[in-house]
């Protein structure tokens, strides 16, 4: 994979390491800073045939980790332990991202029981008035005392899940960086804690900035994902804030493979490649951080799902001693 990436070629490469795939579109809150809300979306969940198939072929294709986010909430699906139970068959990783107001003592329970690498649990403030703000229908402290909870079930049980905590980093957030890093880091059973930049741009709540043409690599998610898969098969290059745009294809219609190294996907690797990205408006546009080459490199020589627990911590250091973890960025 590293060697496909450094030497920009666009179709002869392994199969995507990440899918991030939207096994629901169904969520309990309504936050103002998410595209879901105000958009009409269904309550509906990826059909079974779709999603079954769709891991069998990550896993066939060299795949070694699988993110179950989205626009919805993961665990509004019934089948989300029967997939984390179909992932740990076929040797894939697992992270599930979620809002943590479906943390109940029967879920946290199966959750141990059956398996997962990470869980990560977006808790936006410390002040109950902050959080309702950016989470409006959730409870902030009863979201505190389940992870709370998970965090002591996990260690008693011996579990090996990294448990993470984060907030998302928006302008009424900002203020309570310090707070939220004091409380959580001094939970036993929390192992991760994250401080995370806004990347979906909602008007008020946006922090990031256009800086692809002071970007001096090609974008590593075009070689190693994630591959972004909605819940009705939509198949998008890379970051969801780009993923109605940045459509690859259908999996009603293709194999994960055809949309893998197919031509939109051959042709923005090869932008890339020949330091063209910001002739594309959707690449001049995206948010997502873009770490140096060496950064880069060393995560391809490892597991994806080694990767997802690093990336916290580097960004950590990067934050606290100044050390050039990123690339330069503009502003």
């Amino acid at each position: 994979m590293a060697r496909a990436w450094l030497r920009g070629e666009t179709s002869t490469i392994p199969g995507p390491a990440v899918l991030a795939i939207e096994t629901t579109v169904r969520c309990n809150l309504r936050c103002p800073m998410c595209p879901r809300t105000g958009a009409g979306y269904p309550a509906e969940d990826m059909p079974d045939a779709m999603l079954w198939r769709l891991l069998d072929e990550h896993a066939a294709l060299g795949g070694d980790l699988v993110w179950l986010n989205g626009l919805g909430e993961p665990f509004l699906d019934a089948r989300l332990f029967d997939v984390l139970a179909r992932c740990r068959e076929l040797g894939l990783g697992t992270v599930v991202a979620t809002n943590g107001t479906r943390l109940t003592a029967e879920h946290r329970r199966r959750l141990l029981e059956v398996g997962c690498d990470q869980l990560l649990v977006s808790i936006e403030g410390v002040t109950e008035r902050t959080y309702r703000h950016h989470r409006p229908g959730g409870r902030l402290a009863e979201v505190e005392a389940a992870v709370r909870s998970l965090a002591a079930e996990k260690r008693a049980a011996g579990s090996r899940m990294v448990l993470a905590v984060q907030m998302v980093r928006m302008p009424r957030t900002i203020p309570e960086e310090d707070a939220f890093l004091a409380r959580w880091r001094s939970v036993p059973g929390v192992d991760l804690v994250r401080l995370k930049d806004e990347e979906f741009g909602a008007e008020g709540y946006e922090l990031a900035r256009s800086d692809a043409p002071l970007r001096h690599s090609p974008c590593r998610i075009l070689w190693t994902g994630p591959l972004i898969v909605r819940w009705n098969g939509d198949v998008a290059a890379c970051h969801p804030r780009a993923a109605r745009r940045m459509h690859l294809g259908n999996l009603h219609e293709h194999s994960l493979l055809e949309l893998w190294t197919g031509p939109e996907a051959r042709r923005l690797r090869r932008i890339h490649a020949e330091r063209r990205a910001g002739e594309d408006p959707r690449c001049a546009e995206c948010p997502v951080s873009r770490p140096r080459r060496p950064y880069v490199l060393a995560a391809m020589s490892v597991r994806a799902g080694t990767v997802q627990r690093a990336i916290p911590i580097a960004e950590h250091v990067s934050r606290r001693w100044g050390l050039p973890f990123l690339e330069n960025r503009r502003g």
